[in-house]
C-alpha cells in the first residue's frame, strides 16, 4: 500500500492509539489495570496496523507510541522509549509475518517475543543504570508478565477487528 492511502490509514491508527493513551487520565482505576487496558488497545492498534496497512505503518506507530507515551509522562524515564519501540517493533513484524500464515501463531510468537524482549532489556538497563527502589521494582513489574498479557489481549482484539472489517 502506497501514497495517500497508506498515510492516511497509518495517521487514523497513530491517532487512535495516542487516544487510547490519553485516555488513561480519564480512567479512574489503579495504574496496572489501565496498563492492562491501555496496553491491550495500543497493541490491538500496533496489530492491526501491521495486517491492515503493512509493516511500515506498525513500525511508524511502535516508535510513535512510546515517544507520546513520554510526552504524555506515562512513561517517566526517556531511556524505555527506545526499549518499548524495539518491543512494539518486533510484535508488529512478528504479528505481520504469520498473521496470514496461522493467526493463532501470530499472536502467539508476536507476544511471546515481545515480552521476552522487554523483559531482558528492561531488566539489564535498570540493572546498568542503577535505577533506585521502588521505581526500579515498579518498572520490572510493568514491563514483566503484563507485557505477555496485554500483547496476547491486543492481538486477540485486531484479529477481531481485521474479520469484522474484512481487509484480511
Amino acid at each position: 500500500m502506497k501514497g495517500t492511502k497508506f498515510l492516511t490509514r497509518t495517521a487514523l491508527l497513530a491517532a487512535l492509539t495516542v487516544a487510547f493513551q490519553w485516555a488513561r487520565t480519564l480512567i479512574s482505576i489503579p495504574p496496572l489495570a489501565s496498563n492492562f487496558v491501555i496496553g491491550s488497545l495500543v497493541n490491538a492498534c500496533l496489530a492491526a496496523a501491521s495486517v491492515l496497512v503493512g509493516a511500515w505503518s506498525g513500525i511508524i506507530i511502535s516508535i510513535l507510541a512510546p515517544v507520546m507515551a513520554l510526552l504524555q509522562q506515562h512513561v517517566v524515564f526517556p531511556w524505555l522509549v527506545p526499549i518499548i519501540a524495539g518491543g512494539n517493533i518486533i510484535f508488529v513484524l512478528m504479528y505481520n509475518w504469520w498473521y496470514r500464515r496461522n493467526k493463532c501463531i501470530a499472536i502467539v510468537l508476536a507476544s511471546v517475543s515481545k515480552f521476552i524482549l522487554l523483559f531482558l532489556l528492561v531488566g539489564a538497563a535498570v540493572r546498568v543504570l542503577v535505577v533506585p527502589q521502588p521505581a526500579a521494582g515498579a518498572i520490572s513489574l510493568m514491563f514483566g508478565w503484563p507485557q505477555l498479557v496485554t500483547a496476547v489481549a491486543g492481538g486477540l482484539i485486531a484479529l477481531i477487528v481485521i474479520e469484522r472489517l474484512g481487509e484480511e
